[in-house]
């Protein structure tokens, strides 16, 4: 049995060495509903640490690469479908998902809310902690692809999706730019605080009901603490926060966060955890079509 990371550059350390011995297997199946004239869309199937087979969509531009590419880091949330982008026409687009969500769920199916909680008592069965690993190899699988060649990445990505994006961009090199929108506090001492909504508050409702747990929680979160690896993102990012958002991302963390990126442009909203919602969908549009140097 693996034994529990001591610390968070031993968590990261470990998730390294589980996903180098874990041979990826990839399978591509052209899905004909949803490949356009400009684009091919495929079913993707690959392995992650822990003998999890998981699910992405991906897409491959028409035309003579190499191509950009577009990786939405999944959500909280149990499905991940495959979305739409102006950007789909110029860039290869990958929709990764993390063990536990539909499609990637063959060894576990994770409940919503009750992910944030699963096996939180021990960093060993923490089961959210996986994602995190998954959001690795989801780089590690677009690399690899032989019919494309792939030139700049950006990653993107709301909440826990957000979190994840940050995460990879702090331990894979080559990252162009993140679009973080709202990104989930979890790891950060805020995400403990009583009274916050949902999906943070399910951490709240275990310590109500698990109140002698309060250390374990904050020590087993902190392992993935944003603002710990926050130093190591070298790509420029685009946050955005709600002003009054207690859900996800409040507004303390975000500027907390932001100031411990080298490069972060943070737009703050007047709203909650949807983070500046169309508005900001525009703006984030904008200015990941021009760090990939693709027109929209």
């Amino acid at each position: 049995m693996t034994s529990a990371p001591s610390s968070s550059a031993a968590f990261w350390e470990q998730t390294e060495a589980q996903l180098a011995e874990t041979p990826p297997d990839i399978t591509l199946e052209r899905d004909a509903f949803y490949s356009q004239p400009e684009w091919d869309v495929f079913r993707m199937h690959y392995n992650s640490s822990g003998g999890h087979r998981l699910y992405a969509w991906f897409s491959v531009p028409h035309g003579d690469g190499p191509f950009p590419a577009l990786v939405r880091m999944p959500d909280y949330g149990s499905v991940h479908d495959i979305i739409y982008t102006p950007l789909r026409q110029h860039a290869v687009v990958m929709n990764p998902t993390y063990r536990g969500q539909r499609n990637s769920d063959v060894l576990v199916r994770a409940a919503y809310p009750g992910l944030l909680t699963d096996g939180i008592d021990s960093a060993e069965t923490y089961t959210l902690l996986g994602a995190y690993a998954d959001a690795l190899r989801a780089i590690d699988i677009l690399r690899e692809q032989q019919q494309v060649q792939i030139g700049a990445i950006a990653l993107t990505g709301a909440g826990l999706g957000a979190a994840l994006a940050l995460a990879t961009a702090a331990h894979r090199s080559g990252i162009a730019a993140v679009a973080a929108d709202t990104p989930m506090a979890l790891g950060h001492p805020t995400a403990l605080q009583p009274g916050l909504g949902y999906p943070l508050g399910e951490l709240g409702d275990y310590l109500r009901a698990y109140p002698d747990s309060l250390e374990t929680v904050a020590g087993i979160t902190s392992l993935v603490d944003p603002i710990g690896f926050a130093g190591s993102v070298q790509a420029p990012v685009l946050m955005s926060a709600g002003r009054f958002d207690r859900s996800l991302c409040p507004l303390s963390f975000a500027e907390a966060l932001a100031a411990a990126l080298p490069d972060c442009d943070l737009r703050v909203y007047e709203g909650a955890a949807e983070g500046g919602g169309h508005e900001h969908g525009q703006v984030r549009g904008a200015w990941l079509a021009e760090k990939l140097g693709v027109s929209r």
